[in-house]
């Protein structure tokens, strides 16, 4: 008995079934480098909130975002071999939100919202690509060429409707720590957590998760505060980022004590960070 002629279907199902393999065997690759990505950017919200913390002591030192943070870790002893490490990490965790955007493995689908989802995944992958070249800036000397967020801000200014624009990205930002808030609070993040086997885990994955989430989100709702101010002043001045924001926060009112309570958070979140590289649920498709 011969098996019939090959059908059309036959080439499209042997090149799904080697794109199945393949992805099989990268899988265990991918979720190896996501887990030190997540590690990676725990250490970066790390420093931060351990500067800001001693900042609200009064021990010393000033606030910083993360790039600052990159640059105060190389400043460590064996600062070198951290900011390599800190680099491979920060670029495997460029490639894990590069992945969810492409491939979309945790099934956010493609209606507006899994789209505006899978668009912001690409966002946070050159973010953190970007962190992770600040890095090997740090790591081997080089003299940074970036821009400031206020020139920036002043050069988006400068064009037609630029103003518009600016208050364009500032809305933007506040729908960024709006929705954080909310997923903080409401842990939407536990979904994603393996959480049979680790309850222990989980249960500290999910309140440093809504205490660090709610944290970062403050911090960036008042920077999109302050970006929204840029517009409405025509200063790009005004802008600030996450350091500027938690500089802003200690001359408020008991302003030791509200950056000494964010600087917790980031603590909480850099915490929460360590947590998920253990315990989130990574599949490459």
């Amino acid at each position: 008995m011969t098996n019939g002629p090959p059908t059309a279907e036959s080439p499209a199902k042997d090149l799904q079934e080697r794109v199945e393999e393949t992805a099989r065997r990268v899988t265990p690759w991918i979720a190896w480098t996501a887990r030190a990505g997540y590690v990676a950017k725990g250490v970066v919200y790390a420093a931060v909130g351990v500067l800001a913390a001693r900042v609200a002591l009064g021990a010393g030192g000033e606030t910083t975002g993360v790039g600052g943070a990159v640059e105060n870790i190389g400043e460590q002893p064996f600062g070198k071999v951290l900011l390599l490490l800190l680099a491979a990490g920060l670029l495997g965790y460029a490639l894990w939100k590069l992945v969810q955007g492409v491939m979309d493995p945790d099934g956010r689908g493609s209606d507006l919202g899994g789209i505006v989802r899978r668009m912001a995944y690409g966002g946070s992958a050159l973010i953190h690509g970007g962190l992770a070249f600040s890095a090997l800036e740090e790591l081997f000397g080089i003299e940074g060429q970036s821009t400031s967020l206020d020139q920036w801000t002043a050069q988006v200014m400068a064009q037609p409707l630029g103003r518009w624009l600016v208050a364009l990205a500032g809305l933007g930002v506040v729908a960024v720590g709006l929705y954080q808030l909310y997923a903080g609070l409401t842990a939407r993040f536990r979904a994603e957590l393996k959480t049979y086997h680790m309850s222990e885990a989980a249960r500290w994955a999910t309140i440093t998760g809504r205490v660090g989430t709610a944290a970062r989100a403050v911090a960036i709702l008042v920077a999109g505060g302050f970006v929204l101010l840029a517009a409405w002043q025509a200063d790009p001045d005004e802008t600030r980022g996450l350091g500027g924001a938690l500089e802003a926060m200690l001359h408020q009112p008991f302003g030791p004590y509200l950056l000494g309570t964010l600087a917790f958070g980031l603590v909480a979140y850099a915490a929460f960070m360590f947590l998920v590289a253990r315990c989130r649920n990574i599949e490459a498709c």
